[in-house]
Formats: structure tokens, C-alpha cells, sequence
């Protein structure tokens, strides 16, 4: 589940608004979670590894220590918990735990009241009820988007996006020159330029952009 070095510091180097926006030029829909809240200022790039838990009609939490315990290195952790908000079950060990085998962050639905020391983006309060273990390495819905076992997450200060593996390498380099525009028709309305033909960029505005900036 490795990323390539190169692919990790082009995600990392753009924000998920760029990689959105041409996620949805190659026509993704719902690769994107909402209301859920960062802990972490830090930007994370690694593989979904998923997990999927439901609400508990009083059985115990599943097999959670062995589907922790296959997390590799590297990996995002995504858990579905059905979009109900409710606490993940020892929340702060199952953490500890996935800091400790390298994991390079936690995104999930579900709630987690403590502080805990990996990046993790959660739902913002905990409801009451219990969770256990549905299944692994699965397609989830967390926080109303997609994640397939494997995909390439990026979280940020900004947002959270799941990338198809077989499309990240186009993503990254059509989100770098995304977020180079972008700096660019920032800067000119900084200078006092109208929006017209700016947003969206029309043809003219595209040939000073790469005039300015030395692209073709």
C-alpha cells in the first residue's frame, strides 16, 4: 500500500479544494466527507485502509484488536460508523495503537471525545449508544462520501478528498497547476482586476496567466 514518494509531496503541496476540482473534471462525485472536525494541523497523504461499524443492539465491539492490528504503515484510517455520531469504542487506545504501528491518521464519523495523539479528523460530538465491527476493507460511506480500500486520502487544513489510485498521478498534476492558477487569479484580483474574465478564467485572462508565469 506504499505511495510513491513523488505522488506524496505533490498531494501534500496542494490544497483539497485544487484536488477537488479536478476530481470533479474527471466527473468523481462524493469524494469529499463533511461536518466532520480536524484535529490536526498537519496535511496527510496515505492509503484508505477502511472499516465499517454499526449501532450495537447490546453485542460486544467485534474483532476490532485484530482489524487494528492489520493496519500497515502509512495507512489512513477511515471508519464508517453509519453516520450516527456515536463514540468510537475506546477511542483514545485504538489510537494509541494505530499512532504505534505507524498509521498516518484517523477520519471518521464517529465520535471521539479525547484527545488523542494522531491527526484525526471526527463527527463533532459523540451520541449516546454503542458501536461494534461490521466489516474490513470494504467500500464506506463516511461523512456521506466514498472510500474504497485503498483509495489515496488527503486531509487538510481544508477538507478531507478521496482519490482512485488508477487517477492519482493525473490528479496531482492537474491539481498543481489547478493551485497554480488559482494563486494566480488570486493575485490579480489583490491587484484591483475585475472578476469578469477572471472567474471563470476566460481565454485572455489564460493567456496572461501563462505569459506571467512562463507556462504553455
Amino acid at each position: 500500500m506504499a505511495i510513491d514518494p513523488t505522488l506524496r509531496d505533490a498531494l501534500s503541496a496542494v490544497t483539497t479544494a485544487s484536488i477537488g476540482r479536478a476530481l470533479e473534471r474527471a466527473g468523481l462525485r462524493d469524494f469529499a466527507p463533511a461536518n466532520l472536525t480536524r484535529r490536526s494541523s498537519t496535511t496527510i497523504v496515505g492509503p484508505a485502509y477502511t472499516l465499517r461499524m454499526v449501532p450495537a443492539r447490546g453485542e460486544g465491539i467485534g474483532d476490532l484488536a485484530t482489524a487494528i492490528e492489520s493496519v500497515p504503515e502509512g495507512a489512513v484510517v477511515v471508519i464508517d460508523a453509519a453516520g450516527t455520531g456515536r463514540p468510537l469504542p475506546f477511542g483514545a487506545i485504538l489510537a494509541g495503537r494505530l499512532s504505534s504501528r505507524g498509521a498516518a491518521g484517523l477520519v471518521t464519523d464517529a465520535g471521539i471525545a479525547e484527545e488523542v495523539g494522531l491527526p484525526v479528523w471526527s463527527a463533532a460530538s459523540a451520541a449516546a449508544g454503542g458501536l461494534t465491527l461490521a466489516g474490513s476493507w470494504q467500500p464506506v460511506c463516511c461523512g456521506g462520501a466514498a472510500f474504497h480500500p485503498g483509495d489515496i486520502v488527503v486531509c487538510g487544513p481544508d477538507g478531507i478528498v478521496a482519490i482512485p489510485p488508477d487517477l492519482a498521478e493525473q490528479i496531482a498534476l492537474e491539481a498543481v497547476e489547478q493551485q497554480r492558477l488559482d494563486l494566480w487569479l488570486q493575485r490579480e484580483a489583490e491587484k484591483g482586476n475585475s472578476l469578469y474574465g477572471l472567474l471563470p478564467p476566460d481565454a485572455a485572462a489564460r493567456a496572461r496567466f501563462e505569459a506571467d508565469t512562463g507556462t504553455a
